[in-house]
């Protein structure tokens, strides 16, 4: 938070208070309560809203930022964060609203149909101005950003462009975690680097240069961010399998045990064992073995006798939840110098052996179970099969020359039915940020490539404003205006 010291902590705490009420009420935000976590169609009620994920996300980031200062004290001041523990909860808290808001429905399925499509149909982008010149390396590089999909990336941009919300830099910037790095040729021929899409690039290099982040830097509060992605990811995917029937608690315990000690074996530690007190929480002096805290969560969850699991859960979060959360912030604290300097690749959750064991045995496990549910299966393909099904409506739109799509757009009637269907049905914000791209002067790529871009992301921000309810409903519209199956 060092590139705001412009600002004295009160004004930044306000700045960040102003972030947060304009997240909190945004609708992307309340979007994500008709997303399912499992990334497929809402078949129950009882499923798991991204909203919910966003929420518990918030919650374990705000305990990690308040464990720091603890275990911190008075080297609070030294470390340069002394009298920012509102300011650095506040931003962890939005980071994680932030997270999610970008993703397109149907979750990794529909992530992989997005980059599927656009790899195949690159060629019909634009019109008669592509396919490009062999010898045009930076105009393939931008659109073969169409290719790839990248959740904080999009949220930044939906945040942003869309929702019309200028974040303060520092706020910002907490989404340029830990992602791919997006990469482009120069006009120098040198490879450009950024984390985020190539249209909001001019915000990354503000934020920047406000923050004295380097090129491939992170913002601190983002490696918080990240530490509780995964440690709320990790806890309610198991919880998942168990409400649906896939395992019961017993026999997920006796799982849990046995990947561990295979994963423990795979960092180079065969002789380790369950029973080895590795863990710690804070404020307990005596440390944890993973044994022992499963064996008390669910002793505990028997000893209640009720058959309800969301009750072992509970004591399961109580073990593991604040264990994790313990070492990340004994992680933060260690590597603090790292941490300031915005090493891209440091986890928190990694830095100890028995911490990443730890949680690769659960998402192993987790990956494992899940798709003993032949359901889970057909709502992703089906998913796919709906996303693939409205980027063809679309694909007559891509074809246009410039001129003729900005036509379209203009008058809301296509060549067909379908497609004046199509056009009609875009959100007003994904047009509003189209028209502004194509306002603003271009560098670069030519004309023609910097149009095809824009005009893909226009459809990528149309697949990502929908739900899965939404993209049933209106692939099923777009279906019959076409008169076939899409």
């Amino acid at each position: 938070m060092d590139g705001d010291a412009a600002f004295s902590v009160a004004t930044l705490e306000r700045r960040l208070e102003k972030d947060r009420t304009r997240v909190v009420h945004s609708a992307s935000l309340r979007r994500l309560q008709l997303l399912p976590q499992q990334g497929a169609v809402l078949a129950h009620a009882s499923q798991r809203r991204l909203l919910s994920a966003s929420l518990e996300r918030q919650q374990m980031g705000r305990r990690i930022v308040q464990m720091v200062y603890r275990k911190l004290g008075k080297r609070a001041g030294d470390c340069g964060l002394d009298g920012l523990e509102d300011a650095f909860i506040c931003l962890v808290e939005v980071g994680s609203l932030l997270r999610d808001i970008g993703r397109p429905p149907f979750g990794q399925a529909g992530e992989l149909a997005l980059c599927g499509w656009f790899d195949s149909h690159m060629s019909a982008l634009g019109g008669r101005q592509l396919p490009l010149a062999k010898d045009d390396i930076q105009g393939a590089a931008l659109l073969n950003e169409l290719c790839r999909f990248d959740a904080q990336a999009q949220a930044l941009r939906t945040i942003s462009k869309q929702e019309g919300i200028s974040l303060t830099h520092v706020q910002g910037a907490v989404l340029l975690g830990e992602q791919a790095v997006w990469r482009e040729v120069g006009d120098d021929g040198r490879g450009r680097q950024g984390y985020c899409y190539r249209a909001e690039s001019d915000q990354e290099t503000a934020m920047r240069g406000v923050l004295g982040l380097g090129q491939d830097h992170r913002h601190p509060a983002s490696y918080v961010v990240d530490a509780a992605e995964v440690i709320a990811r990790t806890l309610s995917r198991l919880e998942a399998v168990v409400e649906r029937g896939l395992i019961d608690p017993t026999s997920l315990v006796a799982s849990l045990k046995q990947a561990y000690v295979e994963g423990l074996a795979r960092q180079g530690e065969p002789w380790a064992s369950l029973e080895e007190r590795r863990f710690s929480r804070h404020g307990v002096v005596r440390r944890w073995s993973l044994g022992g805290m499963l064996d008390w969560a669910l002793r505990r969850y028997e000893r209640d006798n009720v058959e309800e699991l969301g009750r072992f859960f509970h004591y399961l979060r109580l073990a593991l939840g604040r264990t994790l959360v313990n070492h990340a912030a004994d992680a933060f604290v260690a590597h603090l110098e790292n941490i300031r300097e915005g090493q891209p690749q440091l986890r928190l959750l990694s830095a100890e052996v028995g911490c990443r064991a730890l949680l690769e045995a659960f998402d192993s496990l987790a990956t494992r179970v899940e798709y003993r549910d032949p359901e889970l299966e057909r709502l992703e393909l089906e998913g796919y099969r709906t996303l693939c099904g409205l980027l063809d409506a679309a694909l007559p739109a891509l074809r246009l020359p410039e001129a003729a799509f900005v036509r379209l757009l203009d008058e809301g009637h296509g060549a067909s039915p379908r497609l004046t269907l199509w056009v009609k049905r875009l959100p007003p914000g994904v047009l509003r940020v189209y028209r502004q791209a194509m306002a603003q002067p271009w560098e670069g790529a030519s004309r023609e490539v910097w149009e095809a871009y824009h005009r893909g992301r226009l459809v990528h921000d149309w697949i990502c404003s929908m739900t899965e309810s939404s993209a049933l409903e209106e692939y099923s519209r777009l279906r019959v205006a076409g008169r076939s199956l899409a």
